[in-house]
């Protein structure tokens, strides 16, 4: 049973970060690897070359092929990005009862505000630069909690972004992330009774808020820290 002494494991890599829970979770995610409603037991986020030449591997079996190397419990959930790990940042929020955990490691160089032209063609590579972010709630969640969780950290991210001003190049307008951020909400795969809701008068949804919103905005520093020094 997930409980005060129960932890999420991190792996913290200059080529990935790596999350091991310790039993199956329930995951809902637009990850490349086990994407979409699954369940999970690891959760990695690979550093790709954003030099690396075509032709280039399928995402997915880069993914894969990293699990395995790492030995990673199995089913695993895997994004990639060209974001240095240097700009991780970890938020906790709640008590022993009901509490989140977000990670997030954040690139800029492509920022886009939703709605901007797309401007690729289908031989094109998107521009590397990604905000990950991986969010974790100690209770259960019931499906459709479990989506409004993952609208309401994207919310949160947004609201991160806009705080900081980051404005899209191609339209010159307020950016609301870049164009290949991928984001999991995961929990536990208990009999414990679910959340229903975790809509913004919840107390599990103002935890996320909290906890998306003050990562994002330090994993955005870091990476404003790293891009200005050069080690980005």
């Amino acid at each position: 049973e997930y409980g005060q002494m129960s932890q999420i494991k991190l792996i913290n890599h200059p080529d990935y970060i790596v999350l091991l829970a310790p039993q199956t979770c329930h995951v809902l995610s637009s990850a490349v690897l086990n994407g979409g409603m699954s369940q999970t037991r690891s959760l990695l986020n690979l550093r790709v070359d954003k030099h690396q030449p075509p032709p280039w591997p399928e995402p997915a079996d880069t993914l894969q092929a990293m699990a395995m190397e790492l030995e990673l419990a199995m089913p695993v959930t895997g994004m990639m990005t060209a974001a240095s790990m240097k700009s991780l940042s970890y938020r906790r929020e709640g008590d022993d009862t009901l509490w989140v955990e977000c990670w997030v490691t954040c690139g800029l160089s492509n920022l886009l505000r939703c709605g901007d032209p797309t401007m690729l063609s289908p031989e094109e590579k998107p521009r590397a630069g990604t905000i990950n972010i991986f969010l974790f709630v100690s209770q259960p969640l019931s499906p459709q909690a479990m989506t409004e969780a993952l609208i309401l950290l994207t919310e949160s991210k947004v609201t991160a972004v806009r705080d900081a001003g980051l404005i899209s190049p191609l339209s010159g307008l307020p950016a609301s992330g870049t164009g290949t951020d991928s984001h999991a909400v995961f929990c536990p795969d208990t009999d414990s009774e679910s959340l229903q809701y975790c809509g913004k008068h919840t107390l599990a949804g103002e935890l996320i808020g909290r906890a998306v919103t003050a990562a994002c905005a330090d994993s955005i520093s870091l990476c404003q820290q790293a891009a200005a020094s050069g080690d980005s």
